[in-house]
C-alpha cells in the first residue's frame, strides 16, 4: 500500500500538521533552555508557562482531531 493515495491524503495533511506544531514547540523549549539564564525569572516563568499551556492545547487539539477523524471514518 502506498503511504501517499487519495483516500488518505487528509490524514497525511493532518499528520504534517500535527509534526510541524510539535517542532514548533520543541524549537521554543530548546530557545528557552538556551536562553534562560540570559532572561529575568519573570521571563523564564512566562515562557515555560506558555510552553505548558502550547503543549497542553496541543495534546487536547491533536485528541479531539483524531477523535473527530475516527467518528467521520465510522460513516464509512
Amino acid at each position: 500500500m502506498a503511504y501517499l493515495t487519495k483516500k488518505n491524503l487528509p490524514l497525511r495533511l493532518q499528520q504534517l500538521v500535527i509534526l510541524i506544531l510539535h517542532l514548533i514547540l520543541l524549537r521554543w523549549i530548546w530557545y528557552t533552555l538556551n536562553n534562560a539564564g540570559a532572561m529575568t525569572t519573570t521571563e523564564t516563568l512566562l515562557h515555560f508557562s506558555g510552553i505548558g499551556l502550547f503543549g497542553a492545547v496541543l495534546i487536547f487539539g491533536c485528541a479531539k482531531w483524531a477523535r473527530r477523524r475516527y467518528l467521520l471514518g465510522l460513516d464509512d
